[in-house]
């Protein structure tokens, strides 16, 4: 018998009114467009319902973004915030039609150029509701191993770079060799979201493989146009996607038995190893660009039940 996905109630009526003012006004003219097409009063309710749990989303957890800002990858991060939460295949199904009618409506208006949900697999009928992977050292350590062992120099570095960077995609994406200062294992002036632009820090070990990665192309001629991961289709213009990206992690993760791996899967799980390892949550939102230590906590770590078990132990009464 299928599992019944729990229900998740984002609105609040007062974040309603601080929601982007240009979400807010394309909505209004969807209310429009979908009283012209003679939908039901059922429909309709069910379609706002959806996109103003998500508009309430993005106001709480991506710096209130505009419907025409929002990202692929923004998209995704919302779709496995409600898988974590416990949403079956069906609903998360709904969701997506509802986000994705809303863009189509954008689109025909021409205030966009590609939707965003276009590059974004919806799950089948039957599929297991995927849950957001939190990788462990000994996971991190195996897929080490078996990168270097497959010797792709550029996949090697992108994985290793989004683990300690904890970089959001589109950022690794539009990474360019100037932005790169190896003396201070930093990327600077990175464009994240909204026009944010953010610092990126890297380990020892990724800068041994970025200039290796950038001595393999010197030795094979390989013309980058500046930019650090690259495809044979990129330009000075024209970055690598974002969805190829992913691609890349789902290679990663079929070394290691996890052919779900997600570009996203990378920023949760750098994070959530630096808290096994002790680092205080301050800095892990810091690093994560993120306004509060609330986000982190709720959707980037985990807890150790072991550790509480032990911890608890220590005090007997």
């Amino acid at each position: 018998m299928a599992e019944r996905s729990k229900r998740i109630n984002l609105y609040d009526s007062e974040k309603a009114k601080d929601i982007n003012p240009d979400t807010l006004r394309l909505f209004q003219k969807y209310q429009i467009d979908m009283s012209i097409r003679d939908l039901s009063p059922n429909t309709i309710e069910q379609y706002n319902s959806d996109l103003m749990q998500w508009f309430i989303y993005m106001h709480d957890n991506q710096f209130n973004l505009s419907v025409l800002d929002a990202t692929d990858e923004d998209l995704e991060e919302y779709y496995y915030f409600r898988k974590q939460q416990g949403n079956n295949v069906n609903r998360q199904k709904r969701i997506m039609s509802s986000i994705s009618a809303f863009y189509k409506f954008l689109r025909k208006k021409k205030l966009i150029k590609e939707s965003p949900v276009e590059f974004i697999e919806r799950p089948k009928q039957g599929q297991s509701v995927v849950k957001q992977t939190f990788l462990t050292l000994e996971q991190v350590n195996v897929l080490r191993e078996k990168l270097t062992e497959y010797g792709d120099i550029q996949l090697k570095t992108y994985i290793f770079f989004g683990l300690s960077t904890m970089a959001r995609v589109n950022a690794m994406a539009h990474l360019r060799w100037e932005q790169i200062n190896f003396d201070e294992r930093m990327c600077v002036d990175v464009l994240e979201k909204e026009g944010k632009i953010v610092d990126l820090y890297f380990s020892e070990e990724v800068s041994e493989l970025l200039q290796q990665l950038k001595q393999f192309r010197i030795d094979n001629n390989i013309n980058d146009c500046g930019w650090v991961f690259i495809t044979p289709y990129v330009t000075e213009e024209k970055c690598i996607l974002n969805g190829t990206l992913n691609d890349w992690c789902k290679k990663a993760g079929e070394m290691i038995g996890i052919p779900t791996l997600h570009n996203h899967d990378l920023r949760h799980s750098g994070s959530n190893l630096l808290k096994e390892l002790g680092m205080e949550v301050e800095d892990i939102a810091e690093l994560l660009h993120h306004e509060s230590t609330e986000t982190t906590i709720k959707h980037y770590l985990t807890k150790n039940k072991n550790k509480i078990k032990e911890n608890k132990d220590k005090f007997v009464f």
